[in-house]
């Protein structure tokens, strides 16, 4: 199953699964102190899934653009934009396609959040998807990154990522370790009707990155300034301790 179709599968259900209603607005005052403390006036969502983040920037003033692999996820987006009233440029396009949908030096920043780059399962899906965000980024400007802090989950291998209810479905986040580089991501939806069980079993593959991993070729497709974090709201990276790595990174073409 591609990526977009794992996402077309799940975009029904990805709100109630992630608890769209109950962040946005931790979410919105987060991404308010990124506006300070950058100043971007302009940015992409890649790989923007039903719209949450940008929806938040387009809220703080920001001129935004939202790209995704999934069209069943741009329809999700684009209800939930139109709930809000906010004005979002929707693209239907994957990593690869960025800079041929959105041209040169569009944006002041690149934001690409919820734990979506670790989907580009090789050195060549990540090359290209680098100098695709360099592309579309004017001079100087920045590239976010929020990954799983992997160094952290290869260290523990927990397996169940979380368990969430909503109504009559139960949501059932788990891992399959398959090497050092590579997880299998399970979504197990289990429904209860009129006493019975159903389920769904829908799978996926991720590219446990690390700070190791991404340097390099961030350095290579002209990034520079790297700055990591260990969540979004700037706490200190630590290797066994942190939830996430938060990489920003500047255009330096």
């Amino acid at each position: 199953m591609s990526e977009a179709d794992f996402y077309d599968r799940l975009a029904a259900d990805y709100d109630r699964m992630t608890r769209f209603e109950d962040r946005i607005e931790g979410e919105q005052k987060i991404l308010a102190q990124w506006k300070i403390r950058y100043g971007f006036s302009s940015a992409l969502d890649a790989a923007c899934g039903t719209g949450m983040h940008a929806i938040i920037l387009s809220r703080l003033g920001v001129r935004v653009a939202g790209a995704d692999p999934s069209e069943g996820m741009l329809e999700q987006a684009r209800r939930n934009a139109e709930r809000a009233n906010v004005a979002v440029d929707w693209a239907n396009l994957p990593f690869a396609k960025l800079s041929r949908g959105f041209g040169n030096s569009s944006f002041d920043a690149v934001f690409c959040l919820g734990n979506s780059l670790p989907h580009l399962l090789t050195d060549e899906e990540l090359k290209v998807a680098l100098e695709n965000f360099n592309a579309v980024l004017r001079p100087n400007g920045i590239l976010v990154v929020q990954i799983l802090n992997y160094a952290r989950i290869l260290t523990g291998r927990q397996r169940i990522v979380g368990i969430n209810e909503s109504g009559p479905v139960t949501f059932v986040r788990f891992y399959d370790f398959l090497d050092e580089k590579t997880i299998r991501f399970n979504i197990l939806r289990i429904t209860r009707e009129q006493g019975k069980l159903t389920h769904r079993l829908q799978e996926t593959f991720l590219r446990a990155y690390r700070m190791e991993d991404l340097r390099l070729p961030l350095e290579k497709s002209h990034f520079g300034s790297i700055e990591t974090y260990g969540d979004l709201g700037f706490s200190v990276f630590e290797t066994e301790l942190s939830p996430n790595l938060v990489i920003v990174a500047r255009a330096a073409r």
